[in-house]
């Protein structure tokens, strides 16, 4: 972790992150634990991340940095609150992992998905968002929707998670809910349409940067 607030981006995903958590009166919860295949998970319904454990092996402190500013961001992202599951959100996640390693001076390890997000974003924001959208199937975006089309899907979404008798099914609901309430309001909405186009000017011109 000394590693990720030792860099540019690091200190600034450490200060969003805290910022968000402070005003929301709440404890950021952290559990080290086996993750599979993912190295990180923010899970927004109940404020907890999750970091892989095999991330703390000796050697791989560039993968657990990356990691952990990627999954704060999404702390601050929720905050702000913009739509939980926007795929903007993890385009920009993405991109500021690829920042941070750069920074570092360090490529993504072969066969890892941000090494697959660096040949992606060397090829193109089209080859990127494809990539992205593939790890996160079913995620609105309005770089490719518009907003009644978002809008829509999360009203199918939510009379899914309706449908649903979990108690987690039932915090998805509101928070999808919630969502909705935001994108109908001519403030929710112009704050994620800004968003969208401050994140997809990113994606063009780290692309750009990358050769693509």
């Amino acid at each position: 972790m000394n590693l990720a607030r030792g860099t540019a981006v690091g200190r600034r995903a450490f200060d969003a992150a805290e910022k968000a958590v402070a005003a929301s009166g709440g404890v950021l919860a952290v559990d080290v634990r086996d993750l599979g295949k993912n190295y990180g998970e923010y899970d927004y319904l109940d404020g907890r991340m999750s970091l892989h454990r095999a991330l703390f092996a000796p050697g791989r402190e560039g993968e657990l940095a990356g990691t952990l500013v990627h999954e704060l961001l999404h702390v601050a992202q929720h905050a702000a609150g913009l739509p939980s599951y926007a795929l903007e959100l993890e385009i920009e996640a993405h991109l500021q992992d690829l920042e941070l390693m750069a920074e570092l001076g360090l490529t993504p390890p072969p066969h890892t998905f941000a090494r697959q997000a660096l040949d992606a974003l060397t090829k193109g924001p089209a080859a990127f968002v494809e990539l992205i959208s593939a790890a996160v199937p079913g995620s609105p975006c309005l770089g490719t929707d518009s907003l009644d089309d978002v809008i829509d899907q999360l009203e199918q979404d939510l009379e899914a998670a309706r449908a649903g008798r979990s108690r987690r099914s039932a915090k998805l609901a509101r928070a999808i809910e919630a969502d909705l309430l935001s994108l109908r309001t001519k403030e929710g909405a112009a704050a994620y349409r800004g968003f969208s186009r401050r994140v997809r000017a990113l994606l063009e011109r780290r692309s750009s940067e990358a050769g693509g």
